[in-house]
């Protein structure tokens, strides 16, 4: 990671090398985080994630956070309010406090850019994630699809792969 000289706060500007970013596999997601909140005090949380086919993040509302996703690519449905929206390569999907959300996986995999303002999300998926490989991720517009393949062979058992699982609403 490569630091910067600042003037404000106990944030500081920084960069991370593809390699270099913690990544996590949380609920059967690769979770690289980009940003937590003492990197941005408080103020954010990124993520890019790999989602597996499949994948639901059942519908759950936050009550103080503003939440975004910028899909990669992958076909995914989200869930916003009683819509069901698809959401392909480019799509933007902004999600402001107090929002039903949700979204489910149709693709092999998918890829996206996840945003919280104010951090502490990325504190569960960093209590509750289990170490993962850090690698580079394909520079957008290339397929992450034989990364997910590679990386998938170490992921831990996800809730839905036993079969009595059923998705939980009051996520």
């Amino acid at each position: 990671m490569t630091s910067f000289p600042h003037s404000a706060g106990t944030a500081r500007p920084y960069v991370w090398a593809p390699d270099q970013s913690p990544a996590y596999w949380n609920v059967g997601t690769y979770w690289r985080v980009l940003a937590d909140g003492r990197q941005t005090d408080g103020r954010s949380c990124t993520f890019e994630e790999l989602c597996p086919q499949g994948l639901v993040a059942p519908p759950h509302v936050h009550d103080k956070e503003e939440e975004a996703f910028f899909i990669l690519e992958g076909d995914f449905v989200f869930t916003v309010g009683d819509e069901e929206i698809p959401a392909g390569p480019g799509s933007y999907i902004y999600l402001p406090p107090k929002v039903r959300h949700g979204f489910h996986v149709e693709s092999e995999v998918g890829r996206v850019y996840n945003m919280l303002t104010p951090a502490g999300f990325e504190q569960n998926i960093i209590t509750k994630g289990q170490p993962a490989p850090q690698v580079s991720m394909p520079p957008p517009g290339t397929s992450a699809v034989p990364l997910w393949r590679q990386l998938r062979t170490s992921r831990p058992p996800a809730p839905w792969d036993d079969p009595a699982w059923a998705p939980d609403s009051s996520f």
